[in-house]
């Protein structure tokens, strides 16, 4: 039998020694006041707020054109902004992709909005996504969706006009139709598409932006794989109709054009090494292997056609010696 000993280290703090590390950078009496403010706001708005209740504006007959009624307000906005997406992975038997995208989420809530003059000009402030009402952004026709973000701690930002923002991390797998004719060196252009599917169109309009930042070639470089290189980015908002206002809806487009460069050949041992864009030792002995095996189909086959050139010339050569 094995004996298994715990030994148990116990620290002792000596009386009048205060545990917790005290920065007066940090807790300046100003810091304090804006604790305090804050406190106060988020105590007065939340007080009467139902973050099971949307706040978009119902008071519309759906089977009426967009903004039929003058005194009603505009439709409720939602913008998806389209920060950084890196392409995991391409599966063209499968008619799959897979990027990682970086979105940020901006909609409008008025129960947030506030007098900033009575919390000394407090513009916004930071809250967990479960005490507001956020929508339920989903990705339209696709495989999987995994959200990376922890569900304990979502935060979103809240600024005194009720304007609210937070941040998604997501990986999508989608189908998109390929052409292989040109394979492996094919270009194919894939959508994504996102919708708020239980609101009418009349109630509600999506936006969407990409960042400016990354719509640059340099850029795409870093948003490939060692297979595929993504060449473009497009986004768009289109109609998704069925001649009734109850099944049409908007849909927002991300789209893809995405190369593949040559790395075809390390396709032959795919299942026994990692995809990279760098050719390990294994990649070089195969494909020097290759190498050898082709220069000598090519030795056999010249010297095979040498034989059949030269054999009827040497025959003629030995009957006219005889």
């Amino acid at each position: 039998m094995w004996e298994l000993l715990s030994i148990v280290t116990l620290t002792t703090l000596p009386q009048g020694v205060n545990p917790f590390y005290y920065d007066p950078v940090y807790y300046v009496p100003q810091y304090k006041e804006f604790l305090e403010v804050q406190s106060n706001l988020t105590k007065n708005l939340f007080t009467d707020y139902d973050p099971t209740i949307s706040p978009v504006y119902t008071w519309i007959d759906v089977d009426q054109p967009i903004g039929y009624d003058s005194q009603a307000p505009k439709r409720w906005n939602y913008t998806v902004f389209l920060y950084y997406l890196k392409l995991v992975e391409v599966q063209e038997p499968e008619e799959k992709v897979s990027v990682v995208m970086e979105l940020m989420e901006y909609w409008y809530d008025a129960r947030l909005s506030c007098n900033t003059s009575l919390y000394q000009n407090t513009t916004s402030f930071y809250a967990r996504q479960d005490n507001v009402w956020s929508p339920t952004l989903t990705v339209f026709g696709v495989n999987d969706i995994m959200d990376f973000r922890d569900q304990d701690n979502r935060m979103v930002a809240i600024d005194n006009f009720g304007f609210l923002w937070d941040y998604i991390s997501v990986r999508i797998s989608a189908n998109c139709q390929m052409d292989v004719s040109r394979f492996p060196f094919d270009t194919q252009t894939c959508q994504i598409r996102f919708c708020l599917p239980i609101f009418y169109r009349v109630q509600v309009e999506i936006l969407n932006e990409i960042y400016e930042g990354i719509m640059d070639e340099n850029i795409f470089k870093t948003m490939g794989n060692s297979e595929w290189k993504l060449i473009n980015l497009t986004n768009r908002v289109e109609v998704l109709k069925y001649n009734d206002n109850m099944g049409n809806m908007d849909l927002l487009n991300v789209g893809l054009t995405n190369i593949m460069t040559m790395t075809f050949i390390l396709g032959v041992m795919a299942d026994k090494i990692p995809r990279t864009g760098n050719i390990p030792l294994l990649g070089i002995y195969i494909i020097i292997n290759l190498v050898i095996m082709l220069i000598a189909i090519a030795i056999v086959t010249a010297i095979t056609e040498l034989r059949r050139w030269a054999t009827p010339k040497l025959k003629m050569k030995r009957s006219a010696l005889r």
